[in-house]
């Protein structure tokens, strides 16, 4: 194992921390929204509209994200083929829950 393996496998563990810490924030709709609907809706929008289910949108793309992190720092360390299958999952199903909730809120706004 190289040093700079390690150095990459510490950054993708360390952005995995960064992205947990910012999901619980989102989780708990603290701070910031990193949510399209929010970055783009007017001052006004912001004060007076729920935007509940994008912070837990966010919060659950940026906890999927840092599981890849990890299973991505773990497999650049022990080369073990099944990290990637689970990472490449994992990718998909991030992909899947992020157009099925973006669905599911906008279904539920018409109503």
């Amino acid at each position: 194992m190289s040093v700079g393996e390690i150095v990459l496998a510490v950054l993708l563990f360390i952005a995995a921390a960064v992205l947990t810490a910012l999901a619980v924030r989102q989780l708990k709709c603290k701070g910031y929204c990193f949510n399209n609907a929010y970055i783009w809706a007017d001052k006004k929008q912001r004060e007076t509209g729920d935007f509940t289910p994008y912070y837990k949108q966010s919060g659950i793309i940026f906890l999927m994200i840092a599981g890849l992190d990890v299973l991505n720092g773990l497999y650049v360390l022990l080369k073990t083929g099944w990290l990637l299958v689970g990472a490449a999952a994992l990718m998909a199903l991030t992909v899947c829950y992020a157009v099925s909730s973006s669905v599911k809120i906008e279904k539920a706004k018409k109503e």
